[in-house]
């Protein structure tokens, strides 16, 4: 480097372009901080390397929790929906989730498009090697590839998803590239491992494309949406005019054979990978060898943009070499005649060890270093992104000089993510499922808006008007509530003779009744009809974890000293003593939470509190 060259001079620095970065750089910018958002292909922002679709069974949720908090997930997916839906419909309403099929050409356009417009985000491509670490551990900036040119910052963001030491494998071909082949990181994570970060190897996966023209829809049933007005952001004001169309199929007892037979060809099963992979997204060989008493497994066929020419096979990802592709693809019933746009692989990637970082996602070991995404063990586009808007908040208020934005697990399942990864670590790659949410009842779909909006307004996300509003919304809410209370069914009404009501009876017990319908209490315009009856139907249960929240919050108020030795807490257990020093919970409920720490240990770290504070 030229030595005569002054270093540029950002606020913030944001590693790496994918769904975590976006929403790193989006949340400084929106806090008016200079960005240097450096990738390894700038048309290839956000892009969707495996299923193209945002939301599912939990995720859906986090994607709202993502708008809610100010963040660009939502908004962005559906501006390039080609489908949505809301999964599990017919269960109760802590489990409803929608899911978008997204044109995943569209999507990356949009970002690149509007990304270009923001005056306080530089567009840089190319590669960091290497962070700028002071004698204090202090992170000052990065180091380019090119040139190994130094860009100074006061704080930066890593989400380099997958591409860090990333190698593609297919049987015994392995290929020293990042996903949909583009470039990988080969320096960062060596780098980061001298600063005294922990690097795990992780592995994840992704099904073969198929020409669309090449599969016999004779022989597969075709999913049938109806017209909804379902959204992701309200921020977007799109509403999907016309579904298209997915696909189910299934695997055969030709398939299973196919895999049997060449199992020991299998990237999986060689020996080849070193990384651990997702459990609750395992490669199609994976569950062959799981359950091998069941013979048809679920194949999906979803567009992958709106021209519809390119299927995605899900269900059927695969490290299998490309011979054995072929057969499993033609065994499959309207696959007979694929012809394979892309071989499925596994892709294996450096990351670290999310106990390394804070609940903030600032790095314990290097200061004013946060981590977001696929590189502190999480999977999937959800996740990424909500760790990126965390990160980035959290960064802009470290210029800022404020206290970090902490969520708590009873407010979102982002609470829960980050309280997981950077509590317990991870092994494999962290997928959110409901049943990771003790409070999910609370963490529904319909009140994403009321659960965030203190932090999204206190943090700067979003303005007072904003905020005013959805306080507003659910001031109307419980009002009507009191409203109903007071009023009643005569049993001489429509209503009554409609149900065969006897007697008068409240509105309000009228309506928590599941078999009414709300729009014959409420009216067919009554704009918040679904908040309020879950409300009204789920009080009692809602009460009841509300309690239990409140008493975990309590918990987490009770502070611990970083710097105390858990030897010198009297009559804690000697796993509870080593778990405890390595993990350094920052309360009594983080405490609670670390495997191996039973109620007992509890108690005593609460007796030492309360001892050592009288004294």
């Amino acid at each position: 480097m030229n030595n005569k060259i002054k270093p540029r001079q950002f606020d913030a620095i944001v590693i790496g372009g994918g769904h975590a970065g976006i929403e790193a750089a989006y949340a400084l910018a929106k806090r008016n901080f200079s960005i240097a958002l450096i990738t390894l292909n700038l048309n290839r922002l956000a892009m969707l390397p495996c299923n193209p679709s945002i939301g599912g069974s939990a995720k859906g949720i986090i994607t709202k929790e993502i708008d809610a908090l100010g963040g660009m997930q939502g908004f962005f997916s559906d501006l390039a929906m080609i489908q949505i839906k809301m999964l599990n419909s017919s269960k109760g309403p802590s489990v409803w989730s929608l899911r978008a099929q997204i044109d995943k050409e569209k999507y990356c356009k949009i970002i690149l498009e509007d990304i270009k417009k923001q005056p306080n985000i530089t567009l840089i491509e190319d590669e960091v090697v290497d962070l700028v670490v002071s004698k204090r551990n202090v992170c000052k900036g990065v180091v380019l590839s090119s040139n190994n040119e130094i860009i100074n910052a006061k704080v930066v963001v890593m989400t380099t998803g997958v591409y860090m030491n990333a190698r593609i494998l297919r049987g015994d071909k392995i290929t020293y590239i990042g996903p949909d082949g583009e470039k990988r990181s080969t320096s960062l994570s060596q780098n980061l491992k001298k600063y005294g970060f922990d690097i795990i190897r992780l592995k994840t996966g992704t099904p073969c494309r198929i020409y669309t023209n090449s599969i016999d829809f004779s022989k597969v049933e075709k999913e049938v949406l109806d017209d909804n007005d379902l959204f992701f952001s309200p921020r977007s004001n799109r509403r999907l005019e016309k579904q298209t169309y997915c696909y189910l199929t299934h695997s055969t007892a030709e398939t299973k054979r196919i895999v049997e037979e060449n199992i020991k060809r299998s990237a999986l099963y060689s020996g080849i990978i070193e990384g651990i992979g997702p459990r609750y997204c395992p490669s199609f060989e994976d569950k062959i060898v799981r359950f091998p008493s069941k013979v048809a497994h679920h194949i999906f066929f979803e567009p992958e943009t709106n021209k519809g020419d390119i299927m995605y096979i899900n269900g059927l990802s695969t490290s299998m070499p490309e011979d054995v592709q072929d057969l499993m693809i033609k065994s499959i019933p309207g696959l007979e005649n694929a012809k394979v746009q892309k071989y499925g692989y596994a892709i294996e990637y450096d990351a670290i060890n999310p106990q390394n970082l804070y609940r903030s996602l600032e790095s314990k070991i290097v200061k004013n270093f946060f981590s977001a995404g696929q590189p502190n063990g999480t999977s999937g586009y959800e996740e990424a992104a909500a760790q990126g808007l965390v990160a980035g908040i959290n960064a802009a208020n470290k210029l800022d000089k404020k206290v970090p934005m902490i969520i708590s697990r009873s407010d979102a399942y982002i609470g829960v993510l980050i309280d997981d990864i950077t509590l317990k670590g991870t092994n494999e790659p962290y997928r959110m499922l409901t049943s990771r949410a003790e409070y999910r009842l609370l963490l529904r779909n319909d009140n994403v808006d009321e659960r965030l909006c203190e932090y999204a307004f206190k943090n700067k996300m979003i303005s007072k008007e904003e905020y005013q509003k959805i306080k507003d919304k659910y001031k109307f809410i419980n009002d009507t509530i009191a409203t109903l209370k007071k009023e009643f069914v005569s049993s001489n009404s429509f209503v009554a003779k409609k149900y065969g009501l006897e007697h008068g009876i409240s509105k309000l017990k009228f309506l928590s009744n599941p078999e009414v319908d709300p729009v014959d209490i409420l009216g067919k315009d009554f704009p918040y009809i679904t908040e309020l009856t879950i409300q009204v139907r789920l009080f009692g249960y809602l009460q009841k974890q509300k309690s239990m929240a409140e008493k975990m919050n309590r918990l987490e108020k009770l502070k611990l000293p970083e710097n105390l030795n858990y030897s010198e807490v009297e009559n804690l257990a000697t796993e509870a003593i080593e778990k405890l020093n390595k993990l350094k919970p920052l309360n009594i409920g983080q405490a609670s939470r670390i495997s191996g720490i039973n109620p007992a240990d509890i108690q005593m770290l609460i007796y030492w509190m309360n001892h050592k504070r009288n004294k």
